[in-house]
């Protein structure tokens, strides 16, 4: 099998690679699973807002729904469970976002039996709503051995009718033995009254008009096995309004809907459902279950499906080898391929992007308690003092959005005393050395974090390790946010092989250096793609030595998409003296909330940084480092800073300048610098070598355009953005560098031009 971007010969190295890590991860009991978050693009057309930045729309919830039908076909794990849950609810949204699922127990054990009980989204029922809800609604509490003096019709404002029916439901223990039991809400003799909204009915309940109590009941957590909850008689009510979970029944769309309540056992979600199954058997009726699905890491696995601003997710489950990884990964984007889906975008000026929303990485173990992360904490500080090390393994993956307010910041782009804080945490985690999770969860949250306080937006995060305040999500997960979305299923796969090979190495070796203190290197020559790769080809070195040899050339495709060349020259027809212009990183930096509304965080995107690198310029020392003395190059009239490589006749430059004005920006009273002229002087011989006109948006091509919708229209961009100039003025003096001490390889034409005027 060859996987693209890689010719034959290359999967069959790296899938080599991928078992001979296995072999050592298994050799040393790591106990490694590795999960993720891949997302997507509509293939048709990526223009419309739901594939720009909105998260929510009818082509996405389309598509979602055909890949869970195709995930549920290919996929085929026995007894799965199809259940279109609740996603995340934010801040000016009404309504948590939909998140399709489908779950199954890994164990060999059904979840459901019968596929054909469970509805799709085509109606299953003409019957009146009300009489075949309430059916189900009393058939399954006597499932369930409970009075059915506990059931509430649901109305909606008005209507005589009910709309649903709902049942307080939650399990509890009495003397060792465990059941469910429900009981009345008092204040709702007459029915409940629905919260006005076009949701279902689960999501509308007055939930906050339930009466106080003092015994309010806590929901109790049976060990999860193959023996469920089997009531033998009925349990009598609970003390008015002591429980607050309910299950409710209705009709939605045409379709008898379960809304599930939140239930924290994986034991009793599994029973809940049997139940259900057991009701839909008996009265031969397929449902569809919603609401909250099952608890994370208790012994029910599966994976979603939910919308995030211009893209679909997928929160696809833990795979324990490289051979799963491969399967899963796989038939993922086939799936997702075969419904409509990308994996890429295009901007306004042509360049081919990432979708925008990321494939995060996660690490962990089968449970919580098994965690690498865990068992040895030392790993955990390898692994964030490599990526503090390698500034690569921050840029080179990520997306476009990068930067100390991106989603992924860097350790060391928070806190100005981040480092050394977390050096004195790291001196609790020493190799050998024992610790109580929580304890590495106190010890390290406050330190990773983004510059305002959210522990989630780190390159690094922790956050499903073992929070404190959150137990749901105390899950010994290691989250790899710096990773956007690559183009092929081979590019991603190789990403994740070299995670499981640094963890395997450090499994064996811990990283125990001195955190590096880059300053404002970080700002200025890990921007470039020269020392970024430079800086790649050592994280491989080291593998290699430790007897894990990737090849560079695995991550060419990759590499290139990253960094584009937008174009390159010969000098004075010279084929071996050459001028290439590559794109660079640019940070963006969030400029506050310009709506008032609290919900967003608008960025400053203006600005762009390109890289020219001179090739083949001999006549100065070779001294890597030293700055170029016969060549020099203008931008815009303004010299750019040369550095030698280190290789004769090799010098690297960097330019940074304002490509746009949109309405928000910082520094506003500054116009764009575009077009960028630039001109190579030979400064020995007073002559013009070659140049480059360079104009980042062409004028029919503003932000306020169409965006390209194939890749050819945006490679017919990309050219249009790039000119040869074979004639230039040779100016009487050059001008003086203008750079500053904290960028100096970097012309800053914002800085340049302010300090010549």
């Amino acid at each position: 099998m060859t996987i693209p971007p890689f010719t034959q010969s290359q999967w069959t190295s790296i899938n080599a690679l991928g078992r001979q890590v296995d072999q050592q991860l298994e050799t040393a009991q790591v106990g490694l699973t590795m999960g993720g978050e891949p997302t997507y693009v509509a293939a048709s057309d990526r223009t419309d807002l739901q594939w720009r930045y909105q998260a929510l729309g009818a082509e996405k919830r389309r598509l979602a729904g055909e890949l869970l039908s195709r995930l549920e076909t290919r996929l085929a794990y026995p007894g799965s469970l199809r259940h279109y849950g609740l996603g995340k609810l934010y801040p000016g949204e009404t309504y948590p976002r939909w998140a399709l699922g489908c779950f199954w127990r890994p164990d060999g054990q059904l979840l459901w039996r019968n596929p054909d009980l469970l509805a799709d989204e085509q109606a299953t029922t003409t019957q009146p709503p009300g009489a075949v809800a309430e059916s189900f609604i009393q058939e399954l509490t006597a499932c369930l051995a409970i009075p059915p003096a506990a059931i509430i019709p649901a109305y909606e404002l008005g209507e005589k009718a009910p709309a649903g029916f709902v049942l307080p439901l939650l399990t509890t223990e009495v003397q060792g033995m465990f059941g469910w039991q429900s009981c009345r809400w008092t204040g709702f003799d007459q029915g409940i009254i629905l919260l006005p909204g076009e949701a279902s009915v689960g999501l509308r309940l007055p939930l906050t008009q339930i009466t106080a109590s003092d015994q309010v009941l806590t929901e109790a957590h049976p060990a999860f096995s193959s023996d469920p909850i089997r009531p033998e008689q009925s349990a009598p009510l609970a003390a008015d309004d002591s429980i607050r979970l309910a299950l409710v029944v209705s009709i939605e769309n045409g379709i008898v809907q379960v809304f599930l309540p939140p239930i924290a056992a994986a034991r009793s979600f599994a029973d809940v459902i049997t139940a259900i199954e057991a009701t839909a058997e008996v009265l031969d009726q397929p449902v569809q279950l919603a609401g909250y699905g099952p608890p994370s890491n208790q012994g029910i696995e599966g994976f979603r499906l939910t919308p995030d601003p211009g893209v679909l997710e997928v929160n696809i489950h833990p795979a324990r080898s490289w051979e799963e990884l491969v399967r899963l990964h796989v038939t993922l984007d086939e799936a997702a391929i075969a419904c409509g889906l990308a994996c890429e975008k295009y901007g306004s000026d042509g360049q081919i992007l990432g979708t925008g929303g990321g494939s995060h990485i996660t690490i962990g173990g089968p449970t919580p308690a098994t965690s690498p992360l865990l068992k040895r904490p030392d790993l955990l500080r390898s692994l964030l003092t490599y990526w503090q090390h390698h500034p690569s393994l921050s840029y080179v993956f990520a997306g476009q959005y990068i930067g100390p307010t991106s989603q992924t910041p860097r350790v060391d782009e928070a806190r100005h005393d981040s480092l050394y804080e977390l050096e004195l945490a790291f001196l609790s985690l020493v190799p050998g050395k024992v610790i109580e999770p929580e304890i590495v969860d106190r010890l390290l949250s406050p330190l990773l974090q983004d510059v305002a306080g959210s522990t989630h937006r780190t390159a690094l995060c922790i956050d499903k390790l073992y929070p404190l305040y959150n137990p749901a999500a105390q899950l010994g997960l290691l989250e790899f946010r710096g990773f956007e979305m690559p183009p092929y299923t081979g590019l991603r796969l190789l990403q994740m092989l070299l995670i499981r090979a640094l963890v395997a190495r450090f499994w064996q070796q811990p990283f125990t250096q001195p955190l590096q203190r880059w300053g404002a290197d970080l700002r200025d020559r890990w921007l470039l793609p020269h020392y970024l790769i430079q800086d790649f080809q050592v994280v491989l070195k080291e593998l290699k030595t430790a007897g894990l040899a990737f090849d560079l050339d695995w991550f060419t495709s990759f590499l290139l998409r990253r960094f584009p060349q937008i174009g390159k020259i010969s000098l004075l027809d010279n084929p071996s003296r050459v001028l290439e212009l590559r794109t660079a990183l640019e940070p963006w930096p969030v400029i506050g909330d310009a709506g008032g509304s609290g919900t967003s965080r608008p960025v400053d995107n203006s600005l762009e940084r390109l890289q020219l690198f001179l090739t083949g310029a001999v006549g100065d020392p070779p001294a890597a480092g030293t700055l170029a003395e016969r060549y020099a190059i203008l931008c815009n009239g303004y010299r750019v800073p040369l550095r030698s490589t280190g290789v004769p006749g090799d010098y690297v430059g960097a330019v940074r300048f304002r490509a746009r004005a949109p309405m928000a920006i910082a520094h506003a009273a500054l116009a764009p610098h575009t077009p960028l002229r630039f001109e190579v002087i030979d400064t020995w011989q007073s002559q013009f070598l070659g140049g480059i006109l360079y104009v980042p948006e062409k004028p029919d091509q503003a932000a306020t355009s169409p965006l390209p919708k194939s890749p050819e229209e945006a490679r017919s961009r990309l050219k249009q953005r790039f000119t040869p100039l074979t004639n230039g003025p040779v100016p009487a003096q050059l001008p003086p560098l203008l750079v500053h001490p904290e960028t100096p390889m970097t012309l800053d034409l914002r800085l340049a031009a302010q300090r010549s005027t």
